[in-house]
């Protein structure tokens, strides 16, 4: 077990560099829209926009980010007018994030750009590999939500 452990430790290690840099490509490349957000805003807008609502504390967790990195990061995003707060009407001491129209609009124009990326890189592989990459991280998503 013990040897099984490390081994997917050191596939991680391994993993994590080759994902920034073959597969994190939308978060580096300039776009052509009216927004050049840096690739924290924009991973930022992914995760308010897969999570409408999203409390401020836990973007921070997501993007392992501080608190005043984050305020900073949200800043700009609202006023580039991609992003809104709202006060959270049961707690008022949390700060839920939204995504405005424009940011909707950016939204979908990254999500085109990372189409196209990934299409570009996995047009490499047979319809086999690609069914093998697609279910081998399918389980590794599955298991890290249940840690």
């Amino acid at each position: 077990m013990d040897k099984q452990i490390a081994e997917i430790e050191r596939l991680f290690l391994e993993f994590i560099p080759l994902y920034h840099k073959k597969l994190s490509l939308i978060f580096r490349e300039d776009d052509d829209a009216e927004y050049r957000c840096n690739k924290n805003q924009k991973r930022a807008i992914l995760l308010i926009r897969k999570q409408s609502g999203l409390i401020l504390s836990e973007l921070g967790r997501y993007l392992d980010m501080r608190k005043g990195s984050l305020t900073s990061l949200i800043d700009s995003l609202e006023m580039a007018g991609l992003v809104e707060r709202r006060g959270d009407k049961q707690d008022r001491r949390k700060t839920m994030l939204f995504l405005t129209a424009a940011g909707e609009e950016y939204y979908q124009q990254i999500m085109l750009q990372s189409k196209k990326t990934y299409q570009k890189l996995f047009a490499k592989l047979s319809k086999e590999e690609i069914e093998k990459c697609r279910k081998g991280l399918s389980d590794v998503v599955s298991v890290l939500k249940i840690l």
